[in-house]
């Protein structure tokens, strides 16, 4: 039968866009030997032509389009993947769903809630696969908390501190078309959600939340001279889990002298852990049970051993992985749900992970601005 081909259509040149295709190509090569799937970079639609020619020859796309409508009438293009700014992910992807194209889009998957669902539902009804890009989940470490804390591992759940910090915004003196989250959807949408996703992933759905959230920098220099700023600088919450676990999230895009630093620590019954993505193959895990005396305190785990998750694809043991990696390993899963008929979820995030993302931040603005807890749900 041979393995099954898919053609690649990449809507964007920017530096996701770059991830991207080294993603689909290294994954092309890295999982060949247990993968049913081949893919192929075939078509790209740039911000203008030039750019869309230049990003072809870089990377080895077969094609480039002037406009999104002639890349989607391009039959041999059955994945589309949206790797635009925040405010494009909505209707070129509804358009490559209505085409009948397998989907990949960045996160957030929307700007709001509605428009979240509104992709979720016309992915649905099309029948095609969807992956939301919460690449995280696919880092080895990060797994292996997963399987860690599926397994009993940490018993009781109890806490679950997160913090994303970024450092971009911390100089008003900075031009806003400079610092991402003026210009784009604020810290919740950029960075939130993946602390949002990975506590999800982790621990479970959430049922309660109180957010606090705050423009430090109401005012900001500009190429064009002083504007106004409502873009949210920071981002933070009170949770509760739904299996009982409480949990704090705090996300700042003025933390100075924190590049972006991404960490979470899960505490329990039965012990703890923590990770940080500036040191991303290490996972470390207090288990008092395991260890007696003065040698009790917490483990310091190289996530590069064979058996740990994905490295049995990549290098010998002490090798280790970078950001990328998370990103190329998020590709793999999704080919081989294709090819093999398989479930994005729960490994994967799907739209309508982004969807119930988007649903959760736009719960906790609500609770900023009404000065209370209230529940999740989602309509």
């Amino acid at each position: 039968m041979g393995r099954k081909k898919y053609g690649v259509g990449m809507l964007g040149c920017g530096w996701m866009g770059r991830i991207h295709s080294n993603g689909y190509k290294t994954a092309r090569y890295m999982f060949w030997p247990k993968s049913d799937w081949d893919v192929d970079l075939t078509a790209v639609c740039g911000s203008s032509p030039e750019k869309g020619r230049d990003f072809a020859e870089r990377f080895g796309f077969k094609k480039s389009y002037p406009t999104l409508e002639e890349m989607l009438a391009d039959k041999e293009v059955t994945v589309f993947n949206n790797v635009t700014p925040d405010p494009l992910h909505v209707a070129p992807t509804i358009a490559a769903v209505r085409a009948g194209k397998h989907i990949v889009c960045e996160k957030p998957l929307a700007l709001d809630a509605a428009d979240a669902k509104k992709m979720w539902e016309e992915a649905e009804k099309a029948g095609v696969k969807h992956l939301c890009c919460f690449s995280y989940r696919f880092v080895p470490a990060v797994r292996l908390a997963y399987d860690l804390i599926r397994d009993g591992a940490l018993g009781k759940l109890y806490h679950f501190a997160g913090t994303y910090y970024q450092d971009q915004g911390s100089f008003v003196e900075t031009p806003a078309e400079q610092v991402w989250f003026v210009a784009g959807s604020g810290v919740d949408q950029g960075i939130g959600t993946h602390l949002i996703d990975i506590s999800r992933f982790l621990l479970g759905d959430i049922a309660t939340v109180s957010g606090m959230r705050k423009t430090y920098n109401t005012k900001r220099n500009s190429l064009k001279g002083e504007i106004d700023v409502n873009a949210t600088e920071g981002f933070f919450t009170m949770l509760e889990f739904e299996n009982g676990c409480t949990g704090m999230m705090q996300c700042l895009g003025v933390a100075n002298g924190k590049q972006s630093e991404f960490s979470f620590e899960i505490f329990g019954s039965g012990g703890s852990l923590r990770w940080d993505m500036a040191d991303p193959n290490i996972l470390y895990v207090y288990q008092p049970q395991t260890l007696t005396g003065k040698v009790r305190g917490w483990v310091k785990i190289n996530c590069t051993e064979p058996d740990h998750p994905f490295m049995d694809t990549w290098w010998p043991k002490g090798h280790v992985l970078g950001w990328e990696h998370g990103n190329v390993n998020m590709l793999a899963h999704f080919l081989d749900c294709l090819a093999e008929g398989k479930d994005i979820a729960p490994l994967g995030a799907t739209f309508r992970e982004g969807y119930e993302v988007a649903k959760i931040i736009e719960i906790i603005n609500h609770s900023a601005l009404e000065g209370k807890k209230l529940p999740v749900s989602f309509d």
